[in-house]
């Protein structure tokens, strides 16, 4: 199925948190049927990452979003936020497309690591990272960015036992 990377467009917002929606029904299938049902990533929110931050797209032939990515400037490094793919498009090598982009942008603005929050014993989520060149962040070195992001993850309610941080270095 051909795709394509493109910075999306603020009036994607709507699309861009049905395609959240959509992949997160994939938690159910590891039991985390509560982050299936969560609420999805604000307007505002959104907005915010469009203004200040990196949201990339994923998008079939005929333009139409299918996944979608959100970073921004972290600590020295470009922290992925999020990285959603609708449901049905899993595993056809959209969310690795989405990742290669955000560690060009990262490499362009002059940074020289990728960061993010996932969990860690979801398919999907640590072993994808560490495939492709990411380490766990241990306690001991996070940075004061990490405990705030730990803390709205906690808010969110998310399970933080089954949380981690990882880092990519890049060359």
């Amino acid at each position: 199925m051909p795709f394509s990377i493109r910075s999306a467009h603020p009036d994607e917002c709507p699309s861009l948190r049905v395609i959240e929606r959509d992949a997160a029904q994939r938690f159910r299938t590891v039991g985390l049927d509560a982050v299936a049902d969560s609420d999805t990533t604000s307007e505002a929110f959104l907005r915010s990452v469009f203004a200040h931050g990196i949201v990339l797209c994923a998008a079939e032939a005929d333009d139409a979003p299918i996944g979608f990515l959100l970073a921004g400037q972290l600590d020295h490094a470009l922290h992925l936020y999020e990285i959603s793919v609708s449901y049905a498009y899993g595993g056809q090598g959209i969310g690795s497309a989405l990742l290669a982009a955000a560690e060009d942008e990262a490499r362009r603005r002059g940074l020289s690591r990728l960061t993010l929050a996932t969990f860690r014993d979801v398919p999907w989520n640590r072993p994808f990272y560490e495939r492709r060149g990411f380490a766990e962040v241990l306690v001991d070195d996070w940075t004061p960015a990490f405990f705030l992001l730990q803390a709205g993850e906690e808010l969110s309610g998310l399970p933080l036992d089954n949380r981690l941080f990882m880092r990519k270095e890049l060359g």
